[in-house]
């Protein structure tokens, strides 16, 4: 008898209610970055003098340490905007070392955190959560810092990584994953047909796939709908699952994981699990090839106990646990010592079948594996030299611990930070 992976039952799908809970030395100036590297203005520095400190005195010291003139004194604070043709972070270094200098600093750049047009964005919270919905305000992964951060504040459309998602299929024409998907196919590997990969369908009978896809690169910034995490990926699509239950056999899981990395994904997600295969082990394995392949990330599970699912059980593979909105552990999410990472996954609103414009919330660990595939693939775009393991290891220091202090069987090594991984 063939196993059979369920997504439906496993994973939840529809089946998890929705609303479950869940200082500078002399000489030292050539190391240091230049204004527009670290993000300064590159023609003046802030200066406050102690109290006392004359304007010829003043003028002395600034002259010394290479600014132009007192510049102006920004009204009520008593801090000088001061012109200097140095750099200014080796002229302010030099003058907060003297002793009539209560302190010097560049004069940092700052920017407006970048905020997507799209009308549902502001129900994302596991994207950005300033308390909606009884939220509690930062338990999210801090995307909109993170794109900032990975220099995604303009919110281009494309460039980044591949991403490979093996679940019920895709949508393709909804509105908020038009253009995304760069290659798709099916698997048919049972003997009849021969163990192939037919390629050029993938269509969604179930819709989890289409919600999977919406969370990881819904188009952002298009004034529709809602925004992905890693919005700028192109999706490689494999179908694996099929119908209401949205269940396949192992061997088309394989059949997926392997199609997947030989089409070049950097990232596989699989909101999906099961019993353990060899099968699947071998397919994971290749697709890992020692860190050099594709990272890989699935569902713990929504057994709501201790149960090891796999894929996320192999050593290949990050197995990822669902936080609600208030960061607590929902109560569906598996709990076990091969948890790695945990990221937001009730009620989470997405793209869905049933129209091109429609958007539905879903619960599960399902829904938490494509939050952290989304921040892996901004890792691997951000990093395109690091390999597998390096973005696993990032992950995996990119946090917010919670739980008890370090590793846990709850939120393994904590809730995944997209700004702290873009950094």
């Amino acid at each position: 008898m063939r196993k059979f992976l369920t997504a439906s039952v496993v994973l939840g799908l529809a089946a998890v209610p929705s609303g479950a809970s869940a200082a500078l030395p002399t000489g030292a100036s050539a190391a240091l970055p230049t204004a527009a590297s670290a993000g300064y203005d590159a023609d003046q520095v802030l200066v406050k003098f102690r109290s006392g400190t004359s304007a010829t005195q003043q003028l002395s010291l600034l002259r010394s340490a290479g600014a132009t003139s007192r510049g102006n004194l920004l009204t009520g604070l008593g801090i000088r905007v001061v012109p200097t043709k140095l750099d200014p972070a080796i002229v302010a270094a030099r003058l907060d070392r003297q002793r009539a200098v209560d302190f010097a600093e560049v004069d940092k750049i700052l920017k407006a955190t970048a905020t997507p047009n799209d009308p549902r964005y502001g129900e994302l919270y596991g994207l950005h959560n300033i308390g909606q919905s009884a939220g509690l305000i930062d338990a999210d992964i801090d995307a909109p810092e993170g794109w900032d951060a990975a220099g995604l504040s303009t919110f281009p459309s494309s460039g980044g990584p591949k991403v490979a998602i093996i679940d019920t299929g895709i949508l393709q024409t909804h509105e908020d994953l038009a253009g995304k998907t760069v290659n798709c196919a099916r698997s048919g590997s049972s003997f009849l047909l021969g163990g192939s990969i037919q390629e050029g369908s993938c269509p969604d009978d179930n819709s989890h796939g289409t919600h999977v896809a919406g969370t990881i690169s819904g188009n952002a910034n298009n004034a529709k709908g809602v925004t992905g995490v890693a919005f700028n990926s192109p999706l490689a699509i494999c179908k694996a699952l099929s119908g209401p239950l949205g269940q396949g056999n192992t061997s088309d899981v394989a059949n997926c994981v392997r199609w997947s990395k030989d089409k070049g994904a950097r990232v596989i997600s699989m909101s999906l699990g099961g019993g353990s295969s060899s099968t699947l082990q071998s397919a994971v394995s290749y697709a890992w090839q020692s860190g050099n392949g594709a990272i890989i990330i699935a569902a713990a599970g929504n057994d709501g106990n201790s149960t090891v699912n796999y894929p996320a059980g192999y050593a290949e593979v990050m197995s990822v646990a669902a936080t609600d909105r208030r960061d607590l552990r929902a109560s569906f999410s598996n709990a076990n010592a091969d948890v790695e990472i945990a990221a937001p996954g009730v009620d989470t609103l997405s793209t869905t079948n049933g129209s091109n414009t429609a958007y539905g919330t879903k619960s599960g660990t399902s829904m938490a594996t494509p939050h952290v595939a989304g921040v892996a693939a901004i890792i691997a775009g951000k990093n395109p030299t690091l390999n597998a393991a390096g973005i696993r290891s990032k992950l995996q220091t990119s946090v917010d611990d919670k739980g008890v202090a370090g590793r846990d069987p709850v939120f393994g090594f904590g809730r995944v930070n997209l700004q702290k991984a873009a950094l």
